[in-house]
């Protein structure tokens, strides 16, 4: 697409414009923009709304008190705002951002006429903003020392958030937290506590999306912000577990995520029936956050079930069902969707079962009773499953940790993949043996709990290879009808 600055000139009436930001802050870096950040003096909002229209692209108020508004055209969004706080140039404007990396800017007609819009996004050349570049704090200095410094200690108490997006953007860019910022944050994290949860959600879920997921949720747990936006941490701080590990539960957790940042980036390091994980991680990029939570959160229950028997052994049953419970109450408090709720939810409560067929595993198993009713839980999420229950083995090294546990976890995936795809996904597809009038006249029953029983049950031996044929069917359900049809 042709970006349609003439417009943006014309409707500005003779103010200066500006990128400013984000964009300038990648284009620096040789990186492609997502996003066009733009500045004007004033009348920010009515800018926007006249290329709506004159464009047809979608308005998005964001806030008209400070005179910022969105335009998307054709899928790249325009953020429209006028100078912050009544400033009276935008070198004014650039000293109420966050870090000086942020606080740089560029003259929109010194470089729109070499902007290009590529399918990986908006690019502008290096050479051109460094020539023209507005940077009144050093940002393109710290941009070279890989720096996250702020424009002022201040402006970090003004929006407490930004405490948190310092983390995201060590995360993905790599960089490193300055100094005087980090002794700013240990010092005053409990000013996050101001911030909105769908903010705070907002700004975690974009730093899980990085490979330094799990190091920076420790540097956030180490200056004391992560146990602001998570008290729960506090309990699981130097809880000891038995010798399969060799970090506390707290420790444990952190490297799960860690472990899960490698996975994510190369699930062939530990599958061998990887091109299945690459597959599902394509297929669901917004779920690449939550499966990170999933794997920091998998062992959160295991402190208040914590139990030692006679013989010395510690033992922490039921921490598995414990922890799906506290990251529902954790996804409610920060405002998550219902979906991620459930997904992590259910991640969590079932993190343990691939280590229980194990057992089954070394005895040829798992039969194939065991198969279904794990991928009838879990559903067509079980590599995300398998991806969890590998970054806990990967996170566990103690001296008594089975060898061999990551390629028996492999082992066991490629069973339930070949059961998933052979036995419960053509019966899926198939039409069904039997209907609910085929039950209520076998057995003279009116429509109720027992019909759809009877059919789940036959369902279940049919994908389990016991039944064929409808014939067959009908015998079954003669035999077991009613007082076994549990599909258990």
């Amino acid at each position: 697409m042709e970006i349609p600055f003439k417009m943006i000139r014309d409707f500005a009436k003779g103010q200066p414009v500006f990128f400013a930001g984000g964009p300038v802050r990648d284009w620096l870096l040789g990186r492609y923009a997502s996003d066009i950040d733009m500045v004007v003096p004033h009348g920010a909002v009515e800018v926007a709304h006249k290329l709506a229209r004159q464009t047809g692209g979608g308005f998005v108020l964001l806030d008209q008190g400070e005179d910022v508004a969105r335009v998307v055209i054709q899928g790249i969004s325009f953020d429209l705002s006028g100078f912050r706080k009544n400033a009276k140039s935008i070198q004014e404007d650039l000293s109420f951002r966050d870090f000086t990396i942020n606080a740089m800017a560029v003259p929109m007609d010194a470089v729109s006429g070499s902007i290009r819009v590529t399918e990986k996004g908006i690019v502008a050349p290096r050479k051109d903003c460094i020539k023209f570049l507005i940077d009144p704090f050093g940002g393109w200095h710290d941009l070279e020392k890989k720096a996250i410094r702020p424009v002022a200690l201040e402006n970090m108490r003004e929006d407490p958030l930004r405490l948190l997006r310092a983390f995201r953007f060590r995360a993905v860019l790599g960089f490193f937290i300055q100094a005087d910022l980090q002794e700013f944050i240990r010092s005053e994290s409990r000013l996050i506590t101001r911030s909105a949860p769908e903010r705070i959600n907002y700004e975690l879920e974009r730093l899980l999306e990085t490979g330094l997921a799990g190091q920076s949720l420790r540097e956030m747990f180490d200056l004391g912000l992560l146990r602001q936006i998570l008290p729960e941490l506090k309990e699981m701080e130097g809880v000891e577990q038995p010798g399969f590990h060799h970090l506390d539960v707290l420790g444990h957790c952190f490297e799960a995520v860690s472990c899960m940042d490698k996975l994510i980036m190369d699930p062939c390091t530990r599958f061998s029936n990887c091109k299945v994980f690459q597959e599902w991680l394509s297929k669901n990029p917004s779920r690449t956050p939550y499966l990170k939570w999933a794997a920091f959160m998998h062992d959160f229950g295991k402190p208040s079930q914590k139990d030692i028997r006679q013989d010395g052994r510690v033992t922490f049953y039921n921490h598995d069902r414990k922890g799906a419970e506290m990251a529902a109450e954790i996804a409610s408090r920060l405002r998550w969707s219902r979906s991620s709720t459930s997904f992590v939810k259910r991640l969590v409560r079932m993190h343990m079962r691939p280590f229980h067929l194990l057992n089954d595993l070394r005895k040829g198993g798992p039969s194939k009773r065991a198969l279904r009713k794990l991928l009838e839980e879990i559903g067509p999420d079980y590599p995300a499953l398998f991806l969890l229950s590998m970054a806990d083995s990967m996170a566990g090294c103690g001296p008594l940790k089975p060898q061999g546990l990551d390629d028996e976890l492999s082992r066991l995936f490629d069973k339930v993949h070949e059961f998933y795809l052979k036995r419960l996904i053509p019966v899926k597809k198939a039409p069904p043996l039997l209907n609910g009038k085929d039950v209520m006249k076998l057995f003279s029953i009116r429509p109720g709990p027992l019909v759809g029983q009877a059919l789940r049950a036959v369902e279940a031996r049919r994908v389990e290879g016991f039944i064929k044929t409808r014939e067959q069917a009908i015998a079954w359900l003669k035999a077991h009808f009613p007082d076994e049809l549990s599909v258990s």
